[in-house]
């Protein structure tokens, strides 16, 4: 969930200005609600990118269609990304500004892989031990994907703990073939 270095700062920013007036999970929720809009709305990120379009115009439309729905910080927010072409990178500026949110409450987001629903007695041994592991408070994201057979992998940042049996059964191929080509040079030699 890395984010790029220009949204870190934006981010920052934001960070800083909802700690100050305390209501940083509002403007998350905020960014989260802009960000999800232009993941869902393609018109929208069109518009947002349109060249023909002033950046008078595309502020205006934010005052339009964002007033009485977001603070007057995040609508001030959205107008600074669009004097310095900035709006389409609201979806890192929301990751980046999560990120600071969950170092800054001693959190991390885990993604947990397996190959059909864990179910939330399995979910939460998961997190408990990962929680005692790494003495904070684990967010799990469970992700379902058949590809990996039976087992999980658990991602946690850059770390990956792969348990999954795909894994296993590559490392047998791989065995199995460098074993054979051993064979091979003992017979030629």
């Amino acid at each position: 969930m890395a984010a790029n270095e220009v949204a870190r700062v934006y981010a920052s920013a934001l960070l800083d200005i909802g700690q100050e007036r305390k209501i940083l999970s509002q403007l998350e929720e905020e960014l989260g609600f802009v960000a999800k809009l232009l993941d869902d709305d393609r018109d929208l990120v069109l518009f947002f990118n349109a060249p023909g379009v002033t950046k008078d115009s595309k502020k205006s439309f934010v005052d339009r269609i964002f007033k009485g729905q977001l603070s007057e910080i995040s609508i001030n927010f959205l107008k600074i990304l669009i004097d310095n072409n900035r709006q389409l990178s609201i979806r890192d500026i929301h990751l980046a500004l999560i990120e600071f949110i969950d170092k800054l409450n001693n959190r991390q987001r885990v993604q947990v892989v397996a190959s059909f629903g864990l179910g939330a007695e399995v979910t939460k041994k998961i997190k408990d031990a990962l929680e005692k592991k790494f003495s904070k408070e684990i967010i799990i994201e469970e992700v379902v994907d058949e590809a990996i057979i039976g087992g999980i992998v658990i991602k946690i940042g850059d770390l990956v703990i792969d348990g999954s049996l795909a894994k296993d059964l590559k490392n047998i191929k791989e065995k199995l073939l460098s074993s054979k080509v051993r064979s091979e040079a003992a017979y030629e030699d």
